[in-house]
């Protein structure tokens, strides 16, 4: 299947119409195709060994030479499908009256024939008078009003085909267009379903065009859908709509997207799986949110819905498309875009807004500040935060991170308000573990007795089963740096972890995390504001050299920033405001950055942020030499995006593409 999109030129103004940006684009010199690229186009049908000509416009009858265009195709002995809005001139009509019925159907669209002015609708019931069955009707429904069942009185009326066709509008990317929002999804399948039933008693059957998913219908109603049911959630795949100047677009929600030229020597399979390895990356999402866990879309007998809707929701194509933007967070009653200079207001805004704190587990690092300090804290949020965390004192350097001030860390000891737990997370130790834990054992013995020490965070499995041995009522805790990213990796943990910080590399994998959640018995830990890049080739001599005495290690992922710094996007964070995504997945939450937010105001605004979920810039979370350094807007959908995209990112531009539009937006703002 192709779409031959003959010219742009067009005498109705639909306001979800999908050929419009293109056209008011002025990219065509010329509205109207050739008869030279007529006729390569219906070479390329011919190799690809497709027999129908599918016209469409604009009003493809506008075209100057549309009866030679036709009188082609018919010497070909190819069959004609054509799209037309039935406004029609007379001598179109003729033309089309004496083709033969077994050659020709016109699927006529009837959206807006109930409200088009006397003299249209005239014009479209000649249309049907004279063309009969060769007519078939097409609603395209932008709107949960529409109108269904006039259809039947006109197919009735005129001996029309016997064949209703409907259409989902869909989104432009990057444009403005009118389309029906997957909110109405619902209402729009429950009316379907109603009509089909009447269509039925008719003797009128419905085809339904892409885009529409099984869960719109109500379940036990999709029988009544007959044949048609094929069709319901399988179709979203490239149509191949070739342009006037021969272009080529997957389809025209997606023209901005991608395109590529019509080809000289290759068939229609070889362009459809172009557009297929572009469009790839973004499969794995979805028109809704909770296409991510549906077994439906899991299995493939559902794709989510129109490719264009689900994009459209992470919005990450034209960023700063105001228009796209307003309509988009007014259709789901959400807040506009906050950015940077109004950020102020918004914290200031929630917090008077009496936001109560979501009820997590917070497990948050030391900082040497005065006891009244965490007192302060204690008294704010003491029901939330179930311990402090710090680098294990004693003969060994074992904390994996530059060393800390200590000025008041042994009043913090004595009278701690919060549950203490110690960090021995060297990578790697410097001597075997058999000849280190007796050390180890020794001094996290004396911290138990002296102090309020509750728990240990290691990175070493091996060390773990010994503490666990002799100290058996330590809460142990596996370190984010055992890399624990897989089920398998549980196996080998046996029985003595009590919790595991899951692996950097799967923070942003959504499926990853619901995998450990399913193979872990004990407490899932998610670090929200390290800012590590998932995977980095870099990681273990980087943290060898803080955990060594280099005086100021250096961060070794600068160069690689420098020449890509939207994988800084990639990071293992979370901003507060997108916690609620991981809710399930996680039974405990840790804020890192004993070094980044050792300054008490920072600390206490980042801490603060996270447990109210009050909106922070990515820059402002402590997170270290891999954090974005300037403060962009990170939009629900582009982060929603990022869990579910599988990280291919050498076949994906999204993140690229969002950085640079980001950038250049926060570049704008600064120059105002």
């Amino acid at each position: 299947m192709a779409n031959i999109s003959i010219t742009l030129l067009c005498n109705r103004d639909c306001r979800y119409c999908f050929t419009k940006d293109i056209a008011n684009k002025n990219e065509l010199k010329e509205p109207n195709m050739s008869l030279a690229t007529f006729r390569q186009t219906l070479d390329f049908l011919d190799r690809s060994g497709i027999k129908q000509v599918r016209l469409l416009g604009g009003e493809p009858t506008l075209h100057t030479r549309f009866s030679h265009l036709i009188d082609e195709v018919l010497s070909r002995g190819l069959n004609l499908l054509i799209f037309s809005n039935g406004l029609m001139g007379a001598s179109t009509l003729d033309y089309l009256e004496n083709i033969p019925l077994e050659k020709i159907k016109i699927l006529l669209n009837t959206t807006f024939y109930k409200e088009s002015a006397l003299n249209e609708q005239k014009q479209m019931d000649s249309v049907f008078e004279r063309l009969g069955p060769k007519v078939l009707l097409g609603v395209n429904i932008d709107s949960p009003s529409v109108e269904l069942d006039f259809t039947l009185g006109l197919i009735e009326k005129y001996g029309l085909s016997k064949t209703v066709r409907l259409g989902l509008a869909h989104p432009c990317i990057g444009g403005s267009n009118s389309f029906l929002h997957p909110k109405y999804y619902i209402e729009v399948g429950e009316k379907i379903i109603s009509f089909a039933a009447r269509a039925k008693k008719s003797g009128v059957d419905l085809e339904f065009d892409c885009g529409f998913v099984p869960c719109m219908f109500p379940a036990p109603s999709l029988k009544k859908l007959g044949k048609s049911l094929k069709d319901i959630g399988s179709r979203c795949n490239p149509i191949l709509d070739i342009l006037p100047d021969g272009r080529v677009i997957s389809c025209y929600p997606l023209s901005e997207f991608h395109c590529e030229p019509l080809p000289e020597d290759k068939d229609a399979s070889w362009l459809r799986k172009r557009f297929e390895s572009k469009l790839a990356p973004y499969r794995s999402t979805g028109i809704f949110r909770e296409c991510s866990v549906c077994s439906l879309h899991e299995s493939g007998n559902c794709n989510g819905g129109c490719l264009a809707a689900a994009m459209n929701r992470l919005r990450h194509w034209k960023f700063s498309s105001s228009i796209l933007e307003e309509k988009y967070n007014n259709s789901l009653n959400r807040p506009k875009k906050v950015f940077v200079k109004n950020r102020k207001n918004l914290i200031q805004k929630e917090e008077n807004s009496e936001i109560k704190p979501c009820k997590e587990s917070w497990i948050i690092p030391y900082v040497d500040q005065p006891l009244q300090f965490w007192e302060s804290v204690a008294e704010k949020h003491g029901d939330r935060v179930k311990e402090v965390y710090l680098p294990l004192p004693g003969k060994i350097k074992s904390s994996g991170r530059p060393l800390q001030l200590t000025e008041n860390l042994e009043e913090f000891l004595c009278h701690s308000p919060f549950s203490i737990s110690v960090l021995i997370n060297t990578m790697p130790l410097h001597k075997p573990v058999e000849e280190l834990s007796p050390i180890i054992i020794e001094d996290l013995g004396k911290l138990i007795e002296k102090y309020n020490v509750a728990g240990v965070t290691v990175s070493n499995l091996l060390l773990g089963k010994h503490i666990k041995k002799i100290l058996p009522e330590l809460s142990i805790t596996a370190s984010v740096l055992m890399d624990i990213a897989e089920p398998n990796q549980i196996q080998m943990l046996g029985k003595v972890y009590d919790s595991i910080v899951v692996s950097s590399r799967i923070v942003r994998d959504l499926s990853a995390l619901k995998a450990i959640r399913e193979a872990f018995s004990g407490k899932i830990r998610l670090i929200v504001n390290e800012a590590c890049l998932p995977g980095c080739l870099l990681r273990v001599q980087h943290f060898y050299e803080m955990s060594s005495n280099f005086s100021q290690p250096l961060s070794l992922c600068t160069e690689v920033l420098k020449k890509h710094p939207w994988m800084r996007l990639t990071g293992a964070w979370v901003l507060p405001q997108h916690l609620h995504f991981y809710e399930g997945v996680y039974d405990e939450l840790k804020l890192s950055g004993r070094v980044t937010l050792s300054n008490p105001e920072t600390y206490l605004k980042v801490l603060k942020s996270y447990l109210f979920r009050l909106p922070l810039t990515p820059d402002e979370i402590g997170g270290g030499p891999a954090s974005v350094l300037n403060p962009l807007h990170i939009s629900e959908n582009f982060f929603y995006h990022t869990l579910h995209c599988g990280h291919q990112c050498h076949k994906c531009s999204v993140c690229r593409d969002y950085y640079e539009a980001a950038m250049t937006e926060y570049n704008n703002e600064k120059e105002k």
